[in-house]
C-alpha cells in the first residue's frame, strides 16, 4: 500500500496531465493551450470532446499536511482581477503608468451544511495551518537548544582543562565556545543554537494551493468570517478571502449543455463542448 507521501507526490505529478482520470483528491489540471499569432488559448479548445461525470469538490493543498477536501463547495465563489494603472492629469492630457496586474482576490462564501461546526473547524484549521505547521519547528528548536546547552558545558570544561587557566581568566571558556561553534554552529556569546534554513511562518502561509475544476491557485488567506444564526439551528455560514500569487492550469466547460464560445454568436448550430458522457 502506498504511503500518504507517495500519494501526494503521485497526485501532484498527475495534476499536470490531460487525462481527467489522473487526479488526486478530486482535482486535475489541464495544460494551458499555447497562444500564438493565429489565436488566443481559448481558440485551441476542441469541441465534441468526451465528458466526465465526476463530483468536483474544492481541494486545498496545505504545506506539511497534504491535500484536504472541502465537505461541500461554497455557495458562491468570486474571482476579482484588477490591473494596476496609475493615471495623472496634466496640462497636456493624462499620463498613464501601467504596473501590471494586482493579485487575484478570491472570495468564498457558503455554509458547511450538515457538517456543522466540525466543518467550520476544518476550514478554520486550513485558514491558520501555518500556525500548526510551525509548532513542530518551535519544539525542534527548543529541543536542539537544550541539548546544545549540555554539549556547550562539556566542551567548555574541556577547553578550561586544555587552557590550564589561572583563576579569573576566560580563555578556556572561549576555547570551548569556539569549539562548539565550529562543531555545532552555536553562538559563542549566547551558547544557543544558531538556526539555519528554518522555515518561517510566511513560507508556510504563502504556500497554500486551491484546486478546483482544472484551476490551481497558489497564495495566502487574508481573512475568514463565521456566522452562526439562531434561525438556522446547526448551520454555520462562512466568508473566506484568499489572495492568489499564481494561477496554473486551464478550466474548461464541465456541463453537458454548454457550447463552444469560439464559433460565433450563440445559436442552435453552435457545436456542443461534449460529444458524449463517460460514467
Amino acid at each position: 500500500m502506498a504511503s500518504p507521501i507517495d500519494n501526494i507526490i503521485n497526485g501532484l505529478t498527475n495534476a499536470t496531465t490531460t487525462n481527467p482520470n489522473d487526479s488526486f483528491g478530486g482535482f486535475s489540471s489541464q495544460p494551458i493551450p499555447s497562444a500564438d499569432g493565429n489565436g488566443l488559448p481559448s481558440s485551441k479548445v476542441q469541441n465534441y470532446r468526451v465528458g466526465q461525470n465526476t463530483r468536483s469538490l474544492i481541494s486545498w493543498f496545505v504545506p506539511e499536511f497534504g491535500v484536504i477536501q472541502m465537505y461541500i463547495n461554497p455557495k458562491n465563489i468570486s474571482y476579482a482581477d484588477k490591473k494596476l494603472i496609475n493615471k495623472e492629469r496634466t496640462k497636456g492630457g493624462f499620463i498613464l503608468q501601467y504596473w501590471g496586474e494586482e493579485l487575484t482576490a478570491i472570495t468564498l462564501n457558503g455554509t458547511t451544511g450538515s457538517s456543522g461546526i466540525e466543518g467550520i473547524n476544518v476550514l478554520h484549521e486550513i485558514y491558520r495551518a501555518e500556525q500548526y505547521a510551525f509548532d513542530g519547528i518551535g519544539l525542534s528548536l527548543a529541543a536542539d537548544n537544550a541539548n546544545q546547552g549540555a554539549a556547550n558545558q562539556i566542551i567548555g570544561g574541556i577547553g578550561n582543562a586544555i587552557g590550564g587557566l589561572a583563576s579569573g581568566t576566560s580563555v578556556g571558556s572561549d576555547i570551548g565556545g569556539y569549539i562548539a561553534k565550529s562543531l555545532f554552529g552555536t553562538d559563542p556569546a549566547s551558547q544557543a543554537l544558531a538556526a539555519q534554513n528554518i522555515p518561517s511562518l510566511a513560507q508556510y502561509a504563502f504556500g497554500v494551493e486551491m484546486y478546483y475544476l482544472g484551476w490551481i491557485y497558489r497564495g495566502y488567506f487574508e481573512s475568514m468570517t463565521v456566522r452562526e444564526s439562531a434561525d438556522n439551528l446547526g448551520l454555520f455560514d462562512y466568508d473566506i478571502s484568499f489572495n492568489a500569487t499564481e494561477r496554473r492550469g486551464y478550466r474548461l466547460n464541465n456541463l453537458p449543455w454548454q457550447k463552444s464560445a469560439t464559433n460565433g454568436p450563440s445559436g442552435y448550430n453552435i457545436p456542443l463542448s461534449f460529444g458524449g458522457i463517460t460514467l
